[in-house]
């Protein structure tokens, strides 16, 4: 990863919000995501040539930064954070996809790709960090579903 941005990624843009983590290994981190399909947008190089910043991204305003660790890790690395990731823009890519490369990378997994009562199809991993993942893609795109057959769907479990 270097500095200044590689090919391979969209043009600069305000975000409006995104998650940083701190993490363990910056770099072994960013080559995780890497693998579940995000794109390097840049490295910011700290001391001694180690990552001080790893800018990542799953689909336009939908970005990460991956950062060292500040203090030793937390008892409970990750406790209470899920990132969600929509599967929109991802050119036809589905969540079973995202599964697939995930078990090759070694996630652990926590939910199985599956239909959830609320009009999606989710599944839900763990970084190497413990942050949990879910991807989610609708299940029926017709506009026909409206909020009250989800709320029905969930109450009746």
């Amino acid at each position: 990863m270097t500095w200044p941005l590689p090919n391979d990624t969209d043009e600069y843009y305000g975000m409006p919000g995104f998650p940083t983590l701190e993490v363990g290994d910056v770099e072994a981190s960013a080559r995780w995501y890497r693998a579940l399909g995000f794109r390097h947008v840049f490295t910011i190089p700290g001391p001694g040539g180690r990552p001080a910043l790893v800018h990542l991204r799953w689909v336009r305003y939908a970005d990460l930064l991956l950062r060292p660790a500040a203090g030793p890790p937390p008892s409970a690395p990750g406790a209470g954070i899920t990132l969600s990731y929509a599967m929109f823009d991802r050119g036809g890519e589905r969540v079973d996809d995202v599964a697939a490369r995930a078990a090759a990378a070694g996630a652990t997994i926590l939910a199985e790709p599956g239909d959830r009562p609320w009009n999606a199809r989710e599944m839900t991993i763990l970084d190497p960090d413990g942050f949990r993942l879910t991807f989610t893609e609708p299940v029926d795109t017709s506009g026909r579903v409206t909020m009250d057959d989800v709320v029905e769907r969930v109450r009746r479990g």
